[in-house]
């Protein structure tokens, strides 16, 4: 795994919203498609950890794969976690998850995250915390 994805999924377990931030350009674009949410700028980053830190208090990404070609990556990862509070309006169920999915993006010339694109299952996640039935 490149040193700078270790890094950023090690901030991003440190559950510091600073810390994440960082790796962000200052106009950073950052868009997580499950959930049709956008974030520009580092404060909004900043925000988007702490969020993610209500809903799974002890969630943690484990890196998959990677690519990168020039300024471009991609790395797929596994957020795992428990629901341990409220998220988007739903109420925390106390349940794990195990979720997969993939971030794309572009870093500017000092190596920042100038854009980024998230995906992932929303309803897979649902599932497995109980707020939607399981699979037929």
């Amino acid at each position: 795994m490149s040193t700078w994805i270790a890094d950023y999924l090690d901030a991003w377990n440190s559950h510091d919203g600073n810390k994440v931030a960082s790796f962000m350009a200052d106009d950073v674009f950052y868009e997580d498609l499950a959930v049709g949410q956008v974030y520009e700028g580092k404060a909004a980053i900043a925000a988007l950890v702490q969020r993610t830190d209500v809903f799974s208090q002890d969630c943690e990404f484990v890196s998959v794969s990677e690519q990168s070609s020039g300024d471009s990556y991609a790395f797929e990862w596994e957020m795992i976690g428990t629901n341990t509070g409220e998220g988007a309006g739903l109420p925390a169920t106390n349940k794990p998850f195990r979720i997969r999915g993939v971030s794309v993006g572009t870093l500017d010339a000092s190596g920042k995250i100038k854009h980024n694109r998230d995906y992932w299952n929303l309803a897979d996640y649902l599932m497995q915390v109980g707020i939607l039935p399981p699979r037929q």
